[in-house]
């Protein structure tokens, strides 16, 4: 009995130090936490607020004029508007609150700025306002018959260059007249004034012949033009003279320049026609400036007499009187129809010029020296630019006066002078038409 007493006594002493050692553990756990917690709050940082990682920045006009506004919005990367506390700067400026107005045009960058953080760049195009620049006038014809009907049209040109068809809300006027909407009736033969109002804006004004029909032709007659590039010294040119003396005995509608090389007949202006057609060998000759006269020419006169054949829109009259050796001219230039870019040539010719000629040629009796030669419609001047005066080429008659000193111009007898005008396109290789008359005489449309 004693022995199970002492027994049972011992089980319940070893719970109890077992306990107790339970108790110092969690006792000894608890103190050792909380001296780790101690310890570590004496020595850790608290956490510092460095913003958001990133803002963006959003305009709502990439493009604006002067004077207008635009409106800027800033948004965090929680998608939160943070516009209000953000600073914002135009080119590196800040500004108050969140609109840029400006007025100046330019290009801006602008970019904001939260807490640390810094947003994209986002571009403004400030443009100058866009305001009306011109009245532009366009005139269907640039002159009118009696009786025919003159169209205006109007476009707005602004300052971006864009341009706008105001016809229908423009006031035309003719004389300083305002008309009824934008047609005119030619009533008589006159020079009017047009012009175009909008807004308070007016066009150039427009000079517009109105032409009586019955004061021109009712067409021109067909003229054509050989310039055969010679010499004296050449001995297989009078092939070229031969054939040209053909033509002329079949038609006064040919007119024939000699343009010499290398002889006593030469000239500067010669020369530069030389270059001007590029000519690379004698003889040489062209037809109204734009065909080479085939060979044999002889055999081929038909070319030139076809080149004077019908009629045409474009004419000329030539007015000239002779003084001493004083040459004055005036140039009368019919237009049929509104023509651009013509251009009027003239030239001073000399007939009757003696000089020997070499001659490899049968033609002239196939000697090889023509001795005293007649050299005809030799070139001695031209009084306008090589390659023509530009000249008003609207319905109607044109004027270009002249006044020429041939002794000057080496001309050996001034009453066997004549002149030769020739109406041409810009590049002075098209012939329109052309008119020829003996210095001192006058020779009318025809």
């Amino acid at each position: 009995m004693i022995f199970f007493l002492l027994i049972y006594a011992h089980k319940k002493f070893t719970l109890f130090i077992m306990k107790l050692n339970k108790i110092l553990f969690l006792g000894t756990l608890i103190l050792l936490s909380s001296c780790s917690s101690t310890s570590d709050d004496s020595t850790s940082t608290p956490p510092q607020n460095n913003g958001p990682e990133y803002i963006s920045l959003s305009a709502d006009a990439s493009i604006i004029e002067v004077g207008e506004t635009v409106t800027l919005t800033v948004i965090d990367d929680n998608d939160d508007d943070i516009t209000s506390q953000s600073t914002i700067k135009v080119d590196d400026s800040a500004i108050n609150g969140n609109t840029f107005t400006t007025s100046e045009a330019a290009d801006y960058e602008i970019k904001a700025t939260y807490q640390s953080t810094t947003s994209n760049s986002v571009y403004v195009t400030v443009n100058a306002p866009v305001t009306l620049s011109s009245v532009e006038l366009t005139l269907s014809s640039p002159s009118i018959f009696i009786g025919d009907i003159l169209t205006l049209t109007a476009t707005a040109v602004y300052t971006d260059n864009s341009s706008v068809d105001i016809t229908s809300e423009t006031e035309f006027y003719v004389d300083d007249v305002l008309i009824s909407g934008n047609e005119y009736t030619g009533v008589e033969e006159s020079s009017i004034g047009v012009k175009a109002v909008f807004e308070s804006t007016t066009s150039s004004e427009f000079q517009v012949p109105i032409v009586d029909p019955s004061s021109l032709p009712a067409s021109f007659s067909k003229k054509a033009v050989i310039e055969d590039f010679t010499g004296t010294w050449c001995g297989y040119c009078p092939r070229v003279s031969y054939a040209a003396s053909l033509v002329e005995e079949q038609t006064d509608k040919v007119f024939v320049v000699g343009v010499h090389n290398g002889d006593q007949m030469a000239n500067s202006f010669g020369n530069s026609l030389e270059n001007m057609y590029n000519i690379t060998g004698f003889p040489t000759a062209y037809i109204d400036r734009n065909n080479t006269w085939n060979y044999p020419e002889p055999n081929n006169i038909n070319q030139a007499l076809e080149a004077a054949e019908g009629t045409v829109d474009v004419g000329l009259a030539i007015e000239s009187s002779l003084n001493g050796s004083t040459l004055d001219i005036t140039i009368h230039q019919g237009f049929l129809q509104n023509m651009t870019n013509v251009k009027l040539l003239v030239f001073i010719l000399e007939d009757g010029i003696i000089a020997n000629q070499s001659n490899y040629t049968s033609y002239y009796g196939g000697s090889s020296t023509i001795t005293n030669f007649e050299h005809n419609g030799v070139l001695r001047y031209i009084a306008t630019d090589i390659m023509g005066n530009t000249t008003t080429s609207t319905l109607g008659i044109h004027e270009q006066s002249f006044s020429v000193s041939l002794s000057s111009q080496g001309v050996q007898d001034p009453t066997k002078t004549g002149v030769l005008a020739m109406l041409v396109d810009d590049s002075a290789r098209v012939l329109y038409n052309a008119q020829y008359v003996v210095s001192g005489q006058n020779q009318d449309f025809d």
